[in-house]
C-alpha cells in the first residue's frame, strides 16, 4: 500500500505542472499539494490501522480467546473497511490542517 502511494505521488510530482498528473487535474497550485497530503495520510492511516488489528487479532489468538480464522476474517474485515474510511479520514484531515 505504501509503495503504490509513494509511487502514485511520484508520478504527480515528475509530471508537468501546466497539464498535471494523475492526482492534480489540471491544478498544480491548489489541488497537487492537497491531493498528495490525502494519498500519503490515506496510506498511512490504512497500514497503521491494519497494523493495530493483526496485533489486537494475534493477542487474542495468544490468549485463547479467537482462533486463527476468527483472527483472519477480523483482519479481513478491517482491511476491507479500511480502504473506504482512510481515505475519507485523510480527506478530512488533510482539509481541517489547511
Amino acid at each position: 500500500m505504501l509503495a503504490a502511494a509513494a509511487a502514485a505521488i511520484g508520478a504527480e510530482l515528475a509530471s508537468p505542472c501546466p497539464g498535471g498528473g494523475p492526482l492534480a487535474f489540471g491544478d498544480c497550485s491548489s489541488v497537487r499539494p492537497f491531493a498528495i497530503g490525502v494519498l500519503g495520510l490515506a496510506a498511512g492511516l490504512y497500514v497503521a490501522g491494519l497494523s493495530g488489528v493483526l496485533a489486537w487479532t494475534r493477542g487474542l489468538v495468544k490468549r485463547g480467546r479467537a482462533d486463527a480464522r476468527g483472527a483472519r476474517d477480523w483482519y479481513l474485515l478491517a482491511a476491507g473497511l479500511g480502504l473506504l474510511i482512510s481515505p475519507l479520514l485523510a480527506f478530512t484531515l488533510v482539509s481541517a490542517l489547511r
